[in-house]
């Protein structure tokens, strides 16, 4: 894939470029399927997406550096034989959303995973996984238990 043919008009399309280019190890196409200054933004005002952890304030265009070193020196994911597709898109707020993906491995095992993108005039970007452990968005009541 070379760059004038990045396609990151739909969640899934924006993933699979992401996928090919760490496949191929190409650290800067995979990059452009990133964006660190949403990424930083989605951290530093919405709490679930860092799964509630505390997070001292911040400047965003620090984070967003940050991140991006952080992602500079970290190994490019592997996704040698590994297939997705995405199942479901929900909008998390603002220009943030959900996307629920499955996953086929090589060896043949399936999971789904959740993580966030971003939606701009630039189309869509990956940024993180969803934290294991989401809270609930409101709370139930107490008879919903038993359900």
């Amino acid at each position: 894939m070379s760059n004038p043919d990045l396609d990151l008009s739909t969640p899934e399309t924006a993933l699979h470029a992401f996928e090919d280019a760490c496949r191929g190890g190409d650290r800067d196409l995979a990059q452009r399927c990133r964006n660190f200054e949403h990424e930083a933004e989605l951290l530093l005002h919405h709490p679930r997406a860092r799964g509630n952890a505390a997070l001292p304030a911040a400047d965003p265009a620090a984070v967003a550096d940050a991140l991006e070193r952080e992602w500079r020196q970290a190994r490019l994911p592997d996704f040698l034989g590994v297939a997705t597709s995405v199942a479901a898109v929900e909008h998390f707020g603002g220009r943030f959303f959900v996307v629920t993906q499955n996953v086929r491995n090589a060896d043949g095992r399936t999971f789904s995973h959740r993580l966030y993108m971003s939606h701009s005039e630039g189309g869509w970007a990956v940024l993180r996984p969803v934290p294991a452990y989401e809270a609930p968005a409101e709370p139930k009541p107490w008879w919903a238990v038993w359900r």
